[in-house]
């Protein structure tokens, strides 16, 4: 008797449990959703659905009218993007603190907690997949599968996709606490000295992403 009851209270203690913690679950925002999936997967997947509404919504600016507002102006077919999350290299190999950056190019400037979680973010590479809800076509490539790139059409990338105008890369996202604000990083390279990245900051109107500013962090 003694053990049947022991039984069903642990039982009960479980189930309670599981219910608080699909609560918890469901209270969630965004921003907390994403840093638990990256706590779980050690930063290699998992990005939360909140990010890829943000890359939709950066790549529909850039790429508005499916051609490339920036670089070349190249009229796209197939969008190629690296299957890997990346953060802005240059300026850091220069030893430019990011975080000051950010702080300086956007004015009136983002919030520290939006920076603060870019940061934290994207210290790690997070693995894309294929949630992205866009009219463009699209494919994730290796990037090792996509360099060298030379820009030149008899490279292998430009015979493998002749209409891409090369391939983008796409950071983390930080959000606000609100997640309802948000900064990301995009380049694209479309040949050896040929390229651009950028910041982007954005805020949700009307439960949609919206590129408020713009910043050429380089260009190539």
């Amino acid at each position: 008797m003694k053990f049947l009851i022991a039984s069903l209270v642990s039982a009960l203690l479980m189930t309670s449990a599981c219910r608080a913690q699909s609560r918890q679950a469901d209270n969630q925002s965004p921003r907390q959703a994403g840093d638990q999936s990256k706590r779980k997967a050690g930063g290699q997947s998992n990005i939360a659905a909140e990010e890829y509404a943000v890359y939709a919504a950066v790549i529909r600016n850039m790429f508005a009218g499916d051609r490339g507002a920036f670089d070349t102006q190249a009229k796209v077919k197939l969008l190629v993007i690296e299957d890997r999350t990346v953060s802005e290299r240059f300026n850091a190999a220069a030893g430019e603190n990011e975080t000051e950056r950010l702080k300086q190019i956007f004015s009136p400037p983002i919030s520290q907690e939006i920076i603060d979680d870019f940061v934290a973010k994207n210290a790690k590479s997070g693995r894309l997949t294929n949630s992205l809800d866009l009219k463009l076509k699209y494919t994730l490539i290796p990037k090792e599968k996509i360099n060298p790139i030379t820009g030149l059409e008899s490279d292998e990338f430009h015979k493998q996709f002749p209409d891409s105008g090369g391939y983008i890369s796409l950071s983390r996202v930080g959000f606000n606490a609100n997640s309802d604000q948000a900064l990301a990083y995009m380049q694209h390279v479309c040949g050896g000295l040929c390229g651009s990245g950028h910041y982007l900051s954005l805020v949700k109107k009307n439960k949609e992403w919206v590129v408020q500013k713009q910043f050429v962090a380089w260009e190539s």
